[in-house]
């Protein structure tokens, strides 16, 4: 018996519409590889730049929602929350609270990494847009704190350990 769309709960929907939603990019890679193969660097570039005003989103988000970033900690929930919206609850980690005005993000499942593997796609651009998406998310919720990344789940690590401190002017 098919179910009618309210009767399938918000959680469930959500989960459907994001891995929906985080197939796309790869299953435009592909058709686009396929298409245009020789404007495959022009592509991805293009792809970065698209992954890169997502990030940026993040203030707006954050803002409409109520998430204070005045902190690394608290710039490290916003961001780590905003991205398990937008990628789903396919997206599993934690934080942890760092000597100082620094956090670490610890991502240990990931929905853009699975999606790698399953599609055939190439690490280092996955890798490539979840910085473009990671840095400009950081930035756009306080200018006054960077990201930067240690391990990385798409190149065969683990997990991806990502660290948010205050920038030192």
């Amino acid at each position: 018996m098919v179910q009618k769309l309210k009767q399938i709960s918000a959680e469930q929907r959500w989960d459907i519409a994001t891995r929906c939603s985080d197939m796309m990019p790869f299953a435009y890679e592909q058709a686009f590889s396929k298409i245009a193969p020789e404007q495959q660097s022009e592509l991805n570039m293009a792809e970065k730049e698209i992954w890169q005003k997502l990030g940026e989103k993040q203030a707006d988000i954050a803002k409409s929602i109520g998430y204070p970033v005045n902190s690394a900690v608290e710039v490290a929930e916003a961001f780590n929350e905003i991205s398990r919206i937008v990628l789903g609850p396919q997206l599993q980690g934690r934080i942890i609270q760092e000597k100082g005005n620094s956090a670490t993000i610890i991502t240990e499942q990931c929905p853009m990494a699975a999606n790698t593997e399953r599609f055939g796609g190439e690490a280092r651009h996955t890798c490539e847009l979840c910085s473009a998406y990671t840095t400009a998310a950081v930035e756009s919720l306080n200018p006054d704190y960077h990201i930067s990344t240690d391990t990385h789940m798409c190149m065969g690590d683990s997990s991806c350990r990502m660290n948010i401190e205050k920038i030192q002017r």
